[in-house]
């Protein structure tokens, strides 16, 4: 049954009101400016933190460059057993560190590192070392887990535990050869044989600390394409990490270089981009001549890396303050 139609005139009348009181709504209301958009397949930007350090640089860090992602550096044996610590020496359920994790909304746990005993070494077993990996993420609530290789393991054990890890997303931290070459040989060869036990890790390069050919800012971006190349996987199941200012064998990463590298990161589709680490991001100790766990080396704003591959990721322009 149809429904009668309205007169037009008691129609227009009637419907005046209504469009009165939209116009006089609209020009109340604040006029709201839309947050910028950002690049719309922009890698996680993950700063390394030292947990050894007190107080944490955590907390200000996410006030002051608004980055609530970091992964937290490094567990390892506690006295050469199968149990996991901070450093090797700081209980795993330090309420410093569980304290800091708070203030982040994405939480990684990294083990392995430069140095110290290695879990992937003192545990026995697979089963054993997915235990020690299992207890690490626990203390802090994560689910996600950065096996950082740079010293001889067993492959095969690593593998195995990782694949006794279900939920777990895994990232695996490996060293460059050089510039052409890409990942070393014993890196490359974890990464497959990680692969082979079904576990879909992210492989991250660090494209430092490997033999400078003159021009570093082009060598770090002759690594990248050399590890993209290297790895037969969808490009954000990639990642690099940076280290800042001084690197520990000499070459400086100097803030226009850190931009240049997230660029090259961002255009290829890569995943993620690191930074060695958050309490070396400042100014404290321009000019030295030697990599310090404390300060970048050269003059900077603090946290004046965090924020330009933040934006650089996000397809926006580095900030102007970040140098002084």
């Amino acid at each position: 049954m149809r429904r009668p139609r309205m007169p037009w005139r008691s129609a227009v009348l009637l419907a005046l009101p209504f469009a009165l009181g939209a116009v006089l709504l609209s020009c109340a209301a604040p006029t709201v400016e839309p947050a910028p958009e950002s690049h719309p397949t922009a890698p996680d930007v993950l700063p390394y933190v030292d947990v050894s350090l007190r107080p944490s640089p955590l907390p200000d860090m996410v006030a002051q460059t608004g980055v609530r992602s970091a992964v937290l550096a490094f567990v390892l044996s506690a006295d050469g057993s199968c149990t996991p610590s901070w450093g090797g020496q700081t209980p795993i359920t330090d309420p410093v560190v569980v304290e800091a994790a708070r203030s982040l909304e994405q939480v990684t746990v990294a083990t392995g590192g430069a140095t110290g005993t290695y879990l992937e070494n003192a545990c026995p077993t697979a089963e054993t070392l997915a235990g020690a990996y299992r207890t690490a993420l626990t203390s802090v609530g994560a689910t996600r887990l950065d096996v950082d290789v740079e010293t001889g393991v067993d492959a095969e054990k690593i593998a195995s535990a990782l694949a006794l890890l279900p939920g777990v997303d895994v990232t695996l931290t490996l060293p460059v050869q050089d510039a052409a070459t890409g990942l070393t040989a014993a890196a490359l060869d974890l990464a497959r044989t990680v692969a082979a036990h079904g576990v879909d890790a992210r492989v991250n390069a660090m494209v430092m600390n490997f033999p400078d050919e003159g021009d570093w800012s082009r060598a770090m971006l002759r690594a990248t394409d050399a590890v993209v190349g290297q790895l037969d996987r969808d490009p954000s199941r990639i990642g690099i990490t940076l280290m800042l200012g001084r690197t520990d064998t000499g070459p400086v990463t100097g803030l226009a270089d850190a931009a240049g590298v997230a660029g090259l990161a961002r255009d290829r589709g890569i995943g993620a981009v690191g930074l060695w680490s958050v309490g070396r991001d400042n100014g404290d100790c321009p000019g030295t001549a030697t990599a310090s766990y404390a300060c970048s080396g050269i003059a900077q704003t603090r946290f004046a890396f965090t924020r330009t591959v933040r934006d650089v990721l996000a397809g926006l322009a580095p900030p102007e303050d970040v140098t002084p």
